[in-house]
């Protein structure tokens, strides 16, 4: 694990977790073992290949899955349950309210967790909109946009919270490459301007360089933490080097594989 000289005590930290489900025949393990910590104003990825547990580990953080073994504390205290210091991006696209338009679903999330009035949250609801280039569908229902469409609201519902942390389980994976690009820089330009702390789960090597200070790469299943890198770098030469150490972790023990 690096070390993060000079910063005070971790933010979140996850420590000999063990994540286990029950199917019909047998007890699955998804992570084993895992540890890592989260320092404020991080934009930590998790990366692995698929079915690694990096969603399930997401879960756990969110508080919606109970672990078998280990902790998860958030700023000292062990997570047990859900809880609005935790916003939640999900996979899945139906996270909308039905009943309520793009704007209004926005609003409700302000109003429930940070009791504002109407009118200081409408404004700020339309601003997210805007952000997230969705202007022009705030009085649009769920079932009038499209998949990619909805994430981007669930997004925009998630930023609007003002959580502690934000939790994202490959937000952008149902967007075209565009799109997906364009949310990728409004997030960290919405970064930025909060310096928010994100855990934020991909299979795509180029997506956590974009969007990652720290990677933590997990392998096949049962996932297990096999590197922690710097991601924090500017120049193409780092860049490039960084996506060529990522791969040859990811992809060494493949014999088709080239360096």
């Amino acid at each position: 694990m690096i070390d993060q000289p000079g910063l005070a005590d971790p933010f979140l930290e996850v420590r000999e977790l063990t994540l286990q489900y029950k199917t019909s025949d047998h007890l699955v393990t998804a992570a084993y073992d895992v540890s890592f910590q989260v320092y404020e104003a991080d934009r930590l990825i998790l990366l692995g290949p698929s079915g690694c547990g990096k969603s399930t580990i997401l879960k756990a953080i969110g508080g919606y899955i109970q672990p078998a073994h280990g902790t998860i504390a958030l700023k000292g205290k062990n997570i047990a349950k859900p809880g609005a210091d935790r916003g939640m991006v999900f996979q899945e696209f139906d996270q909308l309210l039905p009943w309520k338009t793009a704007l209004e679903n926005i609003i409700f999330a302000i109003r429930a967790t940070r009791k504002l009035p109407r009118r200081p949250a409408e404004a700020e609801a339309r601003d997210l909109l805007q952000k997230v280039g969705l202007t022009a569908f705030a009085n649009s229902y769920p079932h009038e946009l499209s998949g990619g469409m909805k994430q981007r609201i669930a997004i925009a519902r998630c930023l609007a919270i003002k959580s502690a942390i934000i939790l994202m389980d490959e937000p952008f994976a149902s967007l075209d490459a565009q799109s997906r690009g364009r949310m990728q820089q409004e997030l960290l330009s919405l970064w930025q301007d909060s310096r928010c702390t994100i855990i934020f789960v991909t299979h795509s090597i180029d997506e956590a360089i974009v969007l990652g200070s720290r990677i933590v790469i997990f392998s096949a299943h049962p996932g297990q933490v096999v590197a922690e890198l710097n991601a924090d770098f500017s120049s193409a030469a780092e860049t490039a080097a960084l996506h060529q150490r990522i791969s040859h972790i990811l992809f060494k023990d493949m014999p088709e594989y080239v360096i």
